[in-house]
C-alpha cells in the first residue's frame, strides 16, 4: 500500500512538471512570435477603429487607420485625412494587444511615394508638417510631382486652386522631413 501511494505521488510530480514544461515553452513560443510582429501589423488590425498618435515636433494625430501601406499609415478625422509616415511617430495610443500579418503583398509594396503621387494626380489641396516645426513648418499647397525620394509642392493661397498665376513659391521638400500630410478642407 506505502508503494503505492509513492508512485502515485511520483506520477503526480512528474504530471505536474511536464504541464510547467510545456506552459514555459507555450510562453516562450509567445514571446517569440510576438518578437516578429511590425508596428504595421498591429494598425492593420485597426483599420476602421480609432487610433492616436504624437508625430515628431510634438504634433498630435488622431483619426480612424484607413490604409496601410509600406511605411506610411492612412488615418481620417472627421472627413480630413492625413497620410502619417510611421518613421514621423513618436508613440502610438489606443493598438490594443492584436496584431494582423500582412497578406495583402500589393499593399506592402505602395510606399510613400506611390501615396504623394495619388495626391499630386488628383491636384488635392494638401497641408505639409515638417521635422523642424515653427511658423515655416507646415506648406499649403498642392503637390506638383513626387521624385523618388521628395515631393515638390506648389505653394498658393488657401482660398485658390493650383494655376501658374496663383503660385507664390515651390519647394523640393524630402521625405526625410515629412511628418504629415493633410488634406484641407474643400479639396
Amino acid at each position: 500500500m506505502r508503494w503505492e501511494q509513492l508512485f502515485a505521488d511520483m506520477e503526480a510530480q512528474l504530471a505536474a512538471a511536464g504541464q510547467l514544461a510545456l506552459e514555459a515553452e507555450a510562453a516562450d513560443q509567445a514571446r517569440a512570435e510576438y518578437s516578429r510582429v511590425l508596428l504595421a501589423d498591429r494598425l492593420r488590425v485597426r483599420r476602421g477603429e480609432p487610433a492616436r498618435a504624437l508625430l515628431v515636433g510634438s504634433v498630435p494625430v488622431e483619426g480612424r487607420v484607413r490604409t496601410l501601406g509600406a511605411g506610411w499609415v492612412a488615418l481620417e478625422d472627421r472627413g480630413t485625412e492625413h497620410l502619417v509616415p510611421l518613421d514621423a511617430v513618436l508613440w502610438w495610443e489606443s493598438l490594443g494587444r492584436g496584431w494582423d500579418p500582412a497578406e495583402d503583398a500589393v499593399a506592402l509594396r505602395l510606399g510613400l511615394a506611390h501615396a504623394l503621387r495619388a495626391l499630386a494626380r488628383a491636384r488635392a489641396r494638401v497641408r505639409i508638417r515638417l521635422t523642424g516645426g515653427g511658423p515655416l513648418g507646415e506648406l499649403d499647397g498642392t503637390i506638383d510631382g513626387v521624385g523618388a525620394d521628395f515631393a515638390d509642392l506648389a505653394l498658393h493661397p488657401d482660398d485658390d486652386y493650383r494655376r501658374r498665376g496663383s503660385v507664390t513659391a515651390s519647394r523640393a521638400v524630402p521625405f526625410s522631413a515629412l511628418v504629415c500630410v493633410s488634406s484641407l478642407a474643400g479639396a
